[in-house]
């Protein structure tokens, strides 16, 4: 990967002019390269450039439901992060290991989250460089595990991960963990760990079911916990052209974001690249920037901090 922020995208972000941006890369020796009349550059870059005083903050992607693009969701967020400077870590626990493919990482060579938790190996350990500022601790098919260990060792669900993940704040700016899609333990303990759960929907017929089960689930969590826990959800593959598309959107009227349909994300990830690879501007990646910003906090228009409890009525008529 060679994920590339151009200096149009990043005087819009700062609201000035191209030619201010290149003014500021030209007097703070910033390394940055032009081809024709585009300028673009990295993450050591865009962390002198941007400086953001950001809250490290762990989310989780997580939906009940597969084939929502969650994964792909995921992989682009991180990396747009990473272009604003941020320093992030993707740890990947889905046991199919798309996320660490996605990285190119090769997990068979590397310690994973189940070998954390049963065999005691430290997070530095599993943890690998992929390029600056962006790490991944990578997964493969023996996550499928975590449930049973986390069960067999008596684990407190709302201590799996919290404690690590705040000593990984000290190191990243933003954590993203990828989670299988279903509701076992240690999807239970990320969602007690984490500072949010993204849930991905698609705009199909069973759009809002498998919302509703995760939503439920953290309603129990909240209870048993007696916690509070930000549920942000984004509309995936959105087709405005499709009338079930624009209903899932009415039905979902408190959610702020969505994300066009795409084949930018399959043709990226068969490349062996992220979105941000290429320089020609699409919406697929307008989408992901403001889903970012929303995510991180550093959108005007940031949205995405639901409450489940804010929205269990509406969701509840819906299904009715």
């Amino acid at each position: 990967m060679n994920p590339k922020m151009t200096s149009k995208d990043a005087a819009d972000f700062l609201e000035i002019s191209t030619r201010q941006v290149y003014k500021r890369l030209l007097q703070e020796d910033l390394p940055h390269t032009r081809i024709g009349g585009c300028v673009y550059f990295g993450y050591s870059t865009a962390r002198q450039l941007f400086r953001l005083p950001v809250k490290p903050k762990a989310v989780a992607f997580q939906i009940v439901k597969g084939g929502t693009g969650k994964t792909s969701l995921a992989c682009a967020v991180a990396v747009r992060a990473n272009l604003y400077g941020l320093r992030v870590l993707c740890i990947d626990l889905d046991q199919q290991g798309n996320l660490t493919n996605s990285f190119g990482v090769d997990a068979e060579k590397l310690p994973v989250m189940v070998d954390i938790l049963a065999e005691n190996y430290s997070y530095e350990e599993a943890i690998t460089r992929v390029y600056p500022g962006m790490d991944v601790l990578a997964s493969r098919i023996e996550n499928a595990l975590l449930d049973d260990v986390i069960k067999l060792r008596r684990l407190k669900l709302n201590k799996v991960y919290r404690e690590s993940l705040e000593n990984l704040k000290q190191k990243y700016d933003l954590i993203v963990i990828d989670c299988p899609p279903n509701l076992g333990q240690s999807v239970a303990a990320v969602t007690l760990g984490v500072d949010q759960v993204i849930a991905p929907v698609v705009a199909d017929a069973y759009a809002l079911s498998g919302l509703k089960a995760t939503r439920n689930a953290i309603y129990e969590l909240e209870q048993a916990y007696k916690t509070r826990i930000a549920l942000g959800v984004t509309i995936n593959k959105y087709d405005p052209r499709t009338v079930l598309s624009q209903e899932a959107k009415q039905i979902l009227a408190a959610l702020s974001s969505h994300v066009h349909a795409s084949t930018e994300f399959p043709a990226a990830i068969s490349r062996g690249e992220s979105l941000f690879d290429t320089l020609k501007p699409s919406q697929a990646k307008r989408d992901v920037d403001l889903l970012t910003r929303q995510i991180l906090g550093i959108d005007k228009h940031a949205g995405l901090n639901i409450k489940t409890t804010d929205f269990n009525v509406s969701l509840e008529e819906s299904f009715a």
